[in-house]
């Protein structure tokens, strides 16, 4: 009831066209549609394999994003309005297993900046209780827990559910393509209960994804992720939820990452700056 009612009123606020619009494609060449195509995603392993260069990288390596956006709150009887800036980082890192299936394990975190200057916040003033509080990074910690993707559907490793013996992929990503380009949407499993939300669309070339010497592919990405208010907020039982959304990008190495960045990130959290499990 709680997500379906969610949901509802989201896109009635006004939320669902909120990623979409926030990032561009970079601009291509005649040469981005030379390419012939490697795979058919007719075979659920193959639509997999595109997953997964899309997402992360074939190889078990660490990928990284950066990303940064707004977060709205939502409030039942109010018109949605940003409260907070943010920017941040995740590290994926992808394992092929034995029967085709990929393990992946991330370490994100994330800061706060005010939405009219852009600075980073250490205090904040909440504009929905009226106080001043202290602004803490969040970061997203699931210990041991990790991603399974399968062919056959996915979850989280802490989710007793099994998968289903038959292919059901192709029922959880949405592709779509247009000139050189390939979007596929999705959204992250949660285990059942946990009152949190999210909505990708990745995109990246054609080209590439059929490139079968690329392990992974140049992407941006445009998440909306619906959260419980933080706990610095001090929100208590303040009806609604935060709406985060905002770009993505994939890149090379950390040493992409925007230089203030990095080195809050390497000064507050070095141990997120890898993904690589143990």
């Amino acid at each position: 009831m709680f997500e379906t009612s969610r949901r509802r009123w989201i896109q009635g606020a006004g939320f669902a066209g909120l990623a979409t619009a926030a990032a561009t494609l970079p601009a291509t060449s005649a040469e981005d549609m030379d390419f012939t195509r490697t795979l058919d995603f007719d075979d659920p392993n193959q639509m997999l394999t595109g997953f997964i260069k899309m997402r992360g990288s074939l190889e078990a390596v660490d990928v990284p994003h950066w990303y940064y956006g707004t977060i709205y709150a939502a409030i039942p009887g109010r018109q949605p309005f940003p409260i907070v800036e943010f920017e941040g980082s995740e590290i994926d890192y992808y394992e092929k297993q034995e029967d085709g299936s990929y393990y992946a394990w991330a370490k994100t975190a994330s800061f706060f900046k005010d939405v009219r200057t852009r600075e980073y916040l250490e205090t904040w003033d909440n504009p929905v209780t009226g106080k001043t509080v202290e602004v803490k990074p969040n970061t997203i910690n699931v210990g041991d827990v990790h991603y399974i993707y399968s062919a056959n559907g996915f979850k989280r490793s802490d989710d007793p559910t099994p998968l289903a013996d038959e292919p059901q992929i192709q029922n959880l990503l949405d592709w779509s393509e247009s000139g050189p380009w390939i979007w596929c949407d999705t959204g992250r499993t949660y285990p059942p209960g946990v009152p949190m939300a999210e909505h990708q669309s990745g995109a990246g070339l054609l080209k590439e994804m059929h490139d079968p010497d690329l392990a992974q592919m140049n992407t941006i990405a445009n998440p909306v992720y619906i959260s419980p208010w933080l706990g610095w907020m001090e929100m208590g039982d303040t009806p609604g939820f935060a709406v985060w959304t905002g770009p993505a990008r994939k890149v090379k190495s950390i040493t992409d990452y925007p230089k203030d960045f990095l080195a809050r990130m390497e000064r507050t959290f070095p141990e997120r700056l890898t993904a690589k499990p143990g």
